[in-house]
C-alpha cells in the first residue's frame, strides 16, 4: 500500500517509500511485529515492509502466526503473500472476500492482479467496473496489468505513466512498492518506443538496485532485456533473481520466444519444458511447443524479414509497411509469409502475440 493508504504507514514512509536501507527496514518490521498485543495498523505495516524487502518466507510466518488481528486485513495480507509467491489461486480466494469500506481499494487492486495472473481476464475486469471508489495508485497499477494481458498495450502504458504520478506525488520512489516503470518499459516495448522503453527500465533498475531486493531487480533486468531489443543474457540472470514467481515464467516465456526467432531452437525448448511445471503457463507452452514442432532449425529472421514483422506487429498494414519502407506489395507480402513460417504463428494475429527481437 502507498502513503496515502486506508491504514496509517509510517513504516512505508520511513521504509520502502523513500529507498533507505532494506535492512534497515525489515529490522523495524521484526520488531514492529513482536508488539503485544499485535494491532491491525502495526501488522499490515509491518508484513507489507516484509514483501517489498522480499521476506516472504518470514512474511508467511508472522501472517500463520498472528493472533488478534482483524480477519480481513489478515485476509488481504495473506493473499498478497500468496501473489508474491506464485499462487494466485490461492491469492484469489483470500482476496475475493468482504472487507470493511476502507480497504476496498486495495483488495480490489490485488484481486485483479491475481485474477489477471490467473487468466481470468473477464472476472478482472468486472472487479475493477465494480469499483467506483476514488483513484489510487494501485487501482490504476492493476488496471494497466489487466490492460497490457487483453493485448492493449498503449491505454496500459497511460496507466502505468499514471500511477507512476500518483506515487510521485506521495513521495514514494521505490519500485518495490509498485514497479510501475517495468511494467511501462513492456508496455512501450509492445508499442515499439524502445526509448521509452529503455528510459524507464534504466530508472527502475538503478532504484531496484538501490533497494537490493532481488524481484525488483530482475522485473527491471526483462525489462531493460526487451527495451533493448532482446538480450538473452540480461533475461537469464532475470529470471534467476524471480525464482518461481509468475514474473520469472513470463520472463522465461518472453526469453523461449526470443530465441526461437533467433533459430535457437534447442534453448527454446529447454525453457518450453520449464514453462510447463506452472499451470498458469500450460497453455503458452503448448502454443511454444506447436511453434517448435513446426520450425525447421532455420528460423532466424533476416535484418529485412525483422523489419518488416516489426512494422506488422505493431498494426501497420501491408501497403503501409510497403510505402515506410520502400518495397512493393508484393515482396512485404512475401517477407510476411516467411516470417510466419519461420516463427511458427498463424498470420497476424499469431505474430501479435509473438516477440519479435529488434536485433
Amino acid at each position: 500500500m502507498t502513503n496515502n493508504g486506508p491504514l496509517r504507514c509510517e513504516l512505508v514512509r520511513n521504509g520502502p517509500g523513500v529507498l533507505t536501507g532494506r535492512a534497515e527496514a525489515v529490522a523495524t518490521a521484526r520488531q514492529a511485529l513482536t508488539a503485544e498485543p499485535l494491532d491491525d495498523d502495526t501488522f499490515w505495516q509491518a508484513v507489507l515492509v516484509l514483501t517489498y524487502a522480499d521476506e516472504l518466507e518470514l512474511a508467511q510466518r508472522h501472517w500463520i502466526a498472528a493472533t488478534g488481528v482483524s480477519r480481513d486485513v489478515h485476509d488481504l495480507l495473506g493473499g498478497r503473500i500468496m501473489l508474491l509467491r506464485g499462487d494466485p489461486r490461492a491469492a484469489g480466494r483470500l482476496l475475493g472476500r468482504d472487507v470493511r469500506p476502507r480497504l476496498r481499494v486495495v483488495a480490489a487492486a490485488w484481486l485483479v492482479l491475481a485474477l489477471t495472473e490467473t487468466g481470468e481476464l473477464g472476472r478482472a475486469r468486472a472487479v475493477l467496473e465494480a469499483e467506483h471508489a476514488p483513484d489510487s495508485a494501485e487501482l490504476r497499477f492493476a488496471r494497466g496489468r489487466l490492460l497490457l494481458a487483453e493485448g492493449q498495450s498503449a491505454a496500459a502504458l497511460d496507466e502505468f505513466l499514471e500511477c507512476g504520478r500518483l506515487l510521485a506525488a506521495s513521495d514514494v520512489v521505490n519500485p518495490a512498492v509498485l514497479p510501475w516503470r517495468s511494467w511501462a518499459a513492456l508496455a512501450a516495448v509492445d508499442q515499439g518506443d524502445l526509448v521509452l522503453a529503455r528510459i524507464c527500465a534504466d530508472k527502475d533498475l538503478v532504484a531496484a538496485r538501490r533497494w537490493g531486493a532481488p524481484r525488483g531487480i530482475g522485473l527491471a533486468l526483462h525489462a531493460s532485456a526487451l527495451a533493448r531489443g532482446g538480450d538473452d543474457v540480461l533475461l537469464e540472470e532475470a529470471i534467476t533473481l524471480l525464482g518461481r514467481t509468475s514474473e520469472a515464467f513470463r520472463a522465461r516465456h518472453d526469453l523461449a520466444q526470443l530465441l526461437l526467432a533467433r533459430g535457437e531452437v534447442e534453448r527454446a525448448r529447454k525453457h518450453a519444458r520449464h514453462l510447463r511445471t506452472c499451470p498458469q503457463w500450460t497453455q503458452a507452452a503448448d502454443a511454444l511447443t506447436s511453434r517448435l514442432l513446426r520450425n525447421n532449425g532455420e528460423s532466424a529472421l533476416s535484418a529485412q524479414e525483422r523489419r518488416i514483422a516489426l512494422l506488422a506487429r505493431a498494426g501497420r498494414s501491408n501497403r503501409e509497411i510497403a510505402a515506410e519502407l520502400g518495397l512493393t506489395l508484393r515482396t512485404v507480402e512475401f517477407h510476411l509469409t516467411r516470417v510466419y513460417r519461420k516463427m511458427g504463428v498463424a498470420g497476424r494475429p499469431g505474430l501479435r502475440r509473438a516477440f519479435v527481437p529488434t536485433a
